[in-house]
C-alpha cells in the first residue's frame, strides 16, 4: 500500500504543491500575482480560484475525499480557459495528462492571461453542480439503502428504502479517497486501492447503544479489504463494549439479564405446528405473507407439520390458534448441538445457546496467555487491531515481543437480526469494531419490494412509506401525505415558473 497514514499524506501532499508550483508559476505570474504565491500550501488554491473568478469556499471541496478529485479536474479546466485554452480538447487534454499539460502551457506555450470566459448555464455545468452536491450528501450526510434480505424480518421488511444518517454516530472519512461518486452503490471496485486514509471519524451526537438498529460495514468481507468497500448490513445493536451477550434456550441475555426490545421490534423465530389438515399456500401468502420458502411441510400419521423459518409471537398464536391445529412448539436448538459456524472457531455453541462471551471494549485488558481468552479474541487483535500475535517457540509474541495481557484499542459492538434463525450476524462473523459503522436509519421513505421482484411479493405496503423506524412506537403513523404534498408544491412551481418564463 503505498498511502495509508497521515504522514504518508502529509509528504504527498507537500509532493503535490511542489509539483503545482513548478508547473503554473509562470502563469500566476501572467495573472498578475507573484511566483510566490503558486508555491504556499493552500493559499496557492485560494490565489487560483481569484485567478478563475471562482467562489473562495471552493478550496474547502479540494480536501474533502471523493469530492476532492472531481474539483481538481474542473479547476484544471478553469484555470487554462483563464488563459484562452477554451476548446473540447484543451479540456480533454488537461484531464488525459492528470493536468501535466500546464506544464506545456507554463514553460513552452507562455499563453497570455485573458480572464475567464463569460460563464452560461449548460446542461453538464448543472450535471456537474448536481453530482458534487449529491456525493457530498451522500458520503458525508445521508446514504440511502436498500434492504435486500430478511434477517430483521418483520421489523424491516424486504424491499424498505430506508435514509441512513451518517451524523447520528459522527461521520466516517471515506477510506477510499480517490473512487467514482456513488460506485459503493452499483460496483464497489471502482476506486484506488492504493490511496487510503487512515480511520478518522468526525464525532457524532450519539454512541451506538443497545436497541439501536446500526448500518455497518459486513467485517468479514472476504472481496475488499478497505473497510468502506464492504458490503453494508443492517442489525439490531444488542451489546455494547463490555457487555456480556449469552443466548439461554433461545432467549437473548445481555449482563444476565433478559434483553427486552424496542416495542416496534418484531422479533422472529421459527416454529412448528402440526395440523389434522392441509393449509392453503394461498391462505398463508393472504393473510401471514408467508410464501412456500417460508415454511416446510411433512407428512404424518394423521395430519401434517408446519416447520416455518419466522414468524412473531402473534403469527405464532394466530396459527396455533387455526380449527386444524393438533400442537405447536416454538424450535429450539439444543446445547448439544454445536454449529460448525459458530463465532468464535472452538467454542460448541449454536445460534440458541450461546456464550456467555465478553464484547471487547476499548482499554479492556485479557490475559491473551488464557486458551479461552486467545481462542475469542485472536481473529479481533489481528484482523480488527492490526497486531500480529503468534505463538513462536512456545512464547506468545505481540509484534515479536513476549506478551501475556492485551490491550484492545477501539470498541466492539453485538449485531443481531431480529429474524433470529434467518440472519447472518455476530453470531457467526464476530464482534462489530467501530471504524466499521456507517450510521443509523432515520427515516424510511418507501418499500419497494413490488417494484424490484423481491420476495414475497406484498403489494406497495403504503402504510410503511414515509415512516419513522426504530421509535419504540408499534404504531407507526405515515407521512406519505406530507411527502405528496411537497411533490404537487414542487411540480406546481415547476410549471408554474416554466409558463412565466416562457
Amino acid at each position: 500500500m503505498w498511502l495509508s497514514t497521515w504522514s504518508d499524506w502529509l509528504i504527498f501532499f507537500l509532493i503535490v504543491q511542489v509539483i503545482h508550483f513548478a508547473g503554473t508559476w509562470q502563469l500566476y505570474i501572467k495573472a498578475g500575482r507573484k511566483a510566490w504565491e503558486a508555491a504556499i500550501p493552500v493559499y496557492n488554491a485560494v490565489v487560483m480560484l481569484d485567478i478563475m473568478k471562482r467562489p473562495k469556499w471552493w478550496v474547502i471541496l479540494l480536501f474533502l475525499p471523493i469530492i476532492s478529485p472531481i474539483m481538481i479536474m474542473v479547476m484544471w479546466v478553469d484555470f487554462i480557459r483563464s488563459y484562452g485554452k477554451r476548446g473540447i480538447g484543451d479540456a480533454i487534454l488537461v484531464i488525459v495528462t492528470l493536468g501535466f499539460y500546464i506544464y506545456y502551457l507554463n514553460y513552452v506555450e507562455k499563453p497570455e492571461y485573458t480572464g475567464p470566459e463569460e460563464r452560461k448555464e449548460t446542461i453538464i455545468s448543472a450535471l456537474l453542480f448536481a453530482v458534487v452536491l449529491a456525493t457530498i450528501v451522500h458520503t458525508y450526510f445521508v446514504q440511502p439503502m436498500i434492504i435486500p434480505t430478511g434477517s430483521m424480518e418483520n421489523t424491516m421488511k424486504i424491499g424498505d428504502a430506508l435514509f441512513v444518517s451518517k451524523n447520528v454516530y459522527g461521520t466516517r472519512l471515506p477510506n477510499t479517497p480517490v473512487s467514482v461518486p456513488f460506485s459503493d452503490l452499483f460496483s464497489r471496485n471502482l476506486f484506488v486501492e492504493k490511496l487510503q486514509l487512515p480511520y478518522t471519524r468526525i464525532p457524532g451526537w450519539d454512541k451506538v447503544k443497545k436497541n439501536d438498529i446500526v448500518v455497518f460495514n459486513f467485517p468479514t468481507d472476504s472481496i475488499y479489504k478497505p473497510i468502506d468497500r464492504k458490503d453494508n448490513y443492517v442489525k439490531r445493536c444488542v451489546g455494547e463494549p463490555g457487555d456480556v451477550i449469552e443466548m439461554r434456550e433461545g432467549v437473548l441475555f445481555v449482563n444476565n439479564e433478559k434483553f427486552e426490545p424496542k416495542k416496534d421490534a418484531l422479533l422472529q423465530h421459527s416454529a412448528s405446528v402440526q395440523y389434522s389438515t392441509q393449509l392453503s399456500p394461498k391462505f398463508l401468502v393472504e393473510t401471514y405473507g408467508l410464501v412456500e420458502t417460508d415454511y416446510r411441510v411433512s407428512a404424518f400419521e394423521g395430519g401434517y407439520q408446519y416447520d416455518f423459518y419466522g414468524v412473531t409471537d402473534d403469527m405464532f398464536n394466530q396459527l396455533k390458534a387455526l380449527p386444524n391445529a393438533i400442537q405447536s412448539t416454538w424450535i429450539v436448538q439444543p446445547a448439544d448441538a454445536p454449529s460448525p459456524n459458530i463465532f468464535p472457531k472452538g467454542e460448541k455453541w449454536n445460534v440458541d445457546n450461546y456464550g456467555p462471551l465478553t464484547i471487547p471494549a476499548k482499554g479492556m485488558t485479557v490475559n491473551v496467555k488464557d486458551i479461552e481468552n486467545l481462542v475469542k479474541y485472536i481473529d479481533v487483535i489481528k484482523k480488527y487491531e492490526g497486531k500480529n500475535l503468534e505463538l513462536r517457540d512456545g512464547v506468545l509474541q505481540l509484534d515479536g515481543k513476549e506478551v501475556s495481557d492485551y490491550t484492545f484499542e477501539q470498541d466492539y459492538y453485538f449485531m443481531i437480526g431480529d429474524n433470529r434463525h434467518n440472519s447472518l450476524d455476530s453470531r457467526f462473523f464476530g464482534f462489530t469494531p467501530e471504524d466499521h459503522i456507517i450510521g443509523k436509519p432515520i427515516f424510511l421513505w418507501a418499500n419497494l419490494n413490488q417494484a424490484f421482484g423481491f420476495e414475497p411479493k406484498s403489494g406497495w405496503q403504503w402504510d410503511r412509506w414515509f415512516t419513522i423506524p426504530n421509535n419504540d412506537n408499534p404504531n407507526k403513523t405515515s407521512y406519505l401525505w406530507i411527502g405528496g404534498i411537497l411533490l404537487a408544491v414542487f411540480f406546481g412551481w415547476e410549471f408554474i415558473f416554466k409558463k412565466k418564463k416562457d
